[in-house]
């Protein structure tokens, strides 16, 4: 598996965790007398916020596999001049 396919697992797995955790807050928080049901808007701008994570972090595995081909392009044109 390559670096950017385990970057990707990793953004997956920590959103899935999120979601969960999220989740949970949510129903912890119905269910206690003491600590305020989150609104909508609070859930709504969680929501916003974790998008716009999740579109930085896609701009960054972008940026990730462009230096890789960078890198792996710059490597075979050294090989190539190497054989000569």
């Amino acid at each position: 598996m390559t670096r950017l396919q385990n970057a990707e697992k990793q953004l997956s797995d920590a959103l899935a965790a999120l979601e969960s955790a999220v989740a949970s807050s949510i129903e912890a928080s119905a269910s206690s007398a003491i600590v305020a049901t989150p609104s909508k808007a609070d859930f709504a701008a969680l929501i916003d916020e974790v998008s716009g994570i999740e579109a930085k972090l896609g701009e960054a595995m972008q940026v990730i596999a462009d230096i890789d081909a960078a890198q792996t392009s710059a490597a075979n044109a050294g090989d190539m001049g190497d054989s000569e």
